[in-house]
């Protein structure tokens, strides 16, 4: 069982005046009496530093990344690449596709994934996480279908009701595995 603090760890270093020297007895007596009062205006100051600090850092990441860091805000009809994360680990990665697609938005659910389907308007089973989708770019204007997905109403509104991304999605060149071990099938 871990030891019981009187009071939060992350608090008490900062509410303590800074160490200069060892402390005698009275001075060590001291600090631990002003970090148990826990003065709600050093609490305040404390919190409002924090906070201006970690938007100072957001701002900074935000200009440091700004080239990198993009909402495309895709809109219903727009055709987009689907990055394959499927070979993000396999070893011969070089060798398969990066991307899928093109692909076409249908919609976009309430947790910010993209509802899409392929050109043949067939649905793909889960929402696509945004960070997955690319903009792509045709040589051609290519007419989109304004209708007749190859959906259920009901599913496609349970899809945009969903407030979870799905990163962990299937590639759409997805197969099944074969059984490891054919010779058994032989056999038999």
């Amino acid at each position: 069982m871990p030891p019981l603090l009187l009071l939060d760890i992350t608090e008490a270093t900062y509410l303590q005046p800074p160490l200069d020297s060892i402390l005698s007895m009275t001075d060590l007596i001291a600090h631990r009496a002003i970090a148990l009062q826990k003065h709600s205006a050093d609490l305040a100051r404390l919190h409002s530093a924090v906070y201006t600090t970690r938007l100072k850092a957001a701002r900074g990441f935000k200009l440091k990344h700004a080239r990198t860091i993009h909402d495309f805000n895709f809109e219903c009809g727009d055709l987009v690449l689907m990055r394959n994360m499927a070979i993000e680990k396999s070893l011969d990665r070089k060798m398969k596709p990066r991307y899928l697609g093109p692909l076409i938005v249908v919609s976009r659910n309430k947790g910010g994934a993209y509802i899409i389907c392929e050109l043949h308007r067939a649905v793909l089973h889960r929402p696509i996480a945004a960070f997955r989708l690319f903009p792509y770019f045709a040589c051609q204007n290519i007419p989109l279908p304004t209708s007749v997905l190859d959906i259920d109403t009901k599913r496609l509104r349970e899809m945009e009701a969903d407030t979870t991304p799905d990163d962990e999605a299937l590639p759409i060149d997805f197969e099944p595995e074969e059984d490891e071990n054919p010779e058994a099938e032989e056999d038999n």
